[in-house]
């Protein structure tokens, strides 16, 4: 009894069989994931020495989320969430296996890495709203929250995971066996996903598929809901303004506290700590009241923490400034989804959740180019420095919105 209380949510969210399978297979593939994207941010920095190569690298993963992100989100709401989840991943191993054999036979440029990591971003953007719509019918409707939070904090933990096994496998073996882990990862996330026991969704034959159509559909939905879309909002002020931090890191290390791989490690996992820790928070506390609130104030102390990181030079300071910022922001960003997934009707679960991915995918691509570019010529601390500033003044202004319309967004839904 003591250990489901002290738990809280997060039991209630394991005692599904389907939620457990899940979590078991994304858990593997955000550690890969996160190795990867060491690997990925080091070897590009290796290659160019480019605070805008850092910046591209970042954008190219996650650019195709604009272009093909809400039709992506079109299909699986028509043609089921685990089929289209399923294929893009197993698309993804592929890919990823193609960019670990050519990193391994030392046939990779610059040119090459980002147009594989493109082709990845592809497979992403099809993976993504599925994954994330196919929460909602894992648990039961007063354990989402918690099935939410956990995920978040699974992947961010990752972040923490991840780059301490990163740094081990690159410090003893290099950096080729990084990307290899990679491709495993998503294929034990796809064999899980196989694995899971859904209703299967009954297909309206007499409604003839219209993609465009429906797409259209889904925007209207989307965007007429006030509620739904003052969470996009905020979660553009994030993604544009503070997240594009992340894709920085390795010029930062480099740069600013003179460390290599090592560094990044350490800068890296202090944030994927925090995270992982505003994950289990939220997943613990067990409850859709209240998320409001939460997101307004754990967005406000991400910003504020943000500023601390780039004031200081000391690098146990820089790591507690970045376990606050990875807290803040992934309370924050776990409080967006569940309430996303709370105020959305079924039928449209995807799409809109597709529309939030492109806001969530898209700013920290957009923000990555622009404070890479800017960081070639200013150095790393002013750019993103500016952009916390300016998230800021975006997030002043969006605050009191979404916090008139708390009762509507934490109503339950039918």
């Amino acid at each position: 009894m003591a250990l489901s209380l002290g738990l809280g949510g997060i039991t209630d969210a394991f005692s599904s069989r389907n939620f457990r399978i899940f979590w078991t297979g994304n858990f593997v593939h955000n550690i890969t994931v996160w190795v990867n994207r060491m690997a990925l941010g080091w070897l590009t920095w290796e290659l160019t020495h480019s605070g805008t190569w850092l910046g591209l690298m970042g954008a190219a993963g996650m650019l195709p989320m604009v272009l093909v992100g809400p039709l992506a989100g079109v299909t699986a709401d028509r043609f089921g969430h685990r089929l289209q989840l399923v294929t893009a991943t197993y698309i993804g191993a592929m890919i990823a296996f193609v960019t670990a054999l050519m990193v391994a036979f030392d046939a990779i440029i610059p040119v090459t890495l980002l147009a594989l990591t493109m082709l990845s971003g592809f497979s992403r953007a099809f993976n993504v709203p599925a994954r994330s719509a196919m929460v909602h019918a894992l648990v039961e409707r007063r354990h989402l929250s918690s099935a939410v939070g956990v995920n978040s904090a699974t992947y961010y933990g990752g972040n923490f995971i991840g780059p301490a096994l990163a740094g081990l496998i690159i410090s003893v073996w290099g950096i080729k066996p990084a990307f290899f882990a990679y491709t495993i990862g998503e294929l034990i996330a796809a064999t899980s996903f196989v694995m899971l026991r859904l209703e299967k969704k009954q297909s309206d034959g007499a409604r003839k598929f219209d993609l465009f159509g429906e797409l259209i559909e889904g925007a209207r939905y989307t965007f007429r809901d006030r509620g739904i879309l003052s969470l996009m909002m905020l979660s553009a002020v994030t993604a544009l303004f503070l997240q594009p931090y992340m894709d920085m890191l390795p010029g930062m290390a480099d740069k600013v506290f003179g460390m290599g791989a090592e560094g990044l490690a350490l800068l890296t996992a202090s944030t994927g700590a925090g995270a992982m820790c505003g994950g289990l928070w939220i997943a613990q506390r067990g409850r859709i009241a209240g998320l409001v609130r939460i997101h307004v104030i754990t967005l406000a102390g991400a910003i504020l923490m943000m500023l601390a990181f780039v004031a200081t030079d000391n690098l146990i300071a820089a790591m507690t400034a970045l376990f606050a910022v990875g807290f803040c922001l992934i309370a924050a960003h776990s409080s967006n989804m569940t309430l996303v997934q709370n105020a959305v009707v079924g039928d449209y679960r995807a799409r809109v959740i597709s529309f939030s991915g492109v806001v969530g995918v898209s700013g920290p691509a957009l923000g990555a180019l622009a404070v890479g570019w800017a960081a070639t010529r200013l150095g790393f601390r002013l750019p993103i420095g500016i952009s916390a500033v300016i998230a800021l003044a975006a997030f002043l202004g969006v605050a009191r919105m979404i916090l008139a319309r708390a009762p509507e967004l934490e109503a339950a839904k039918t």
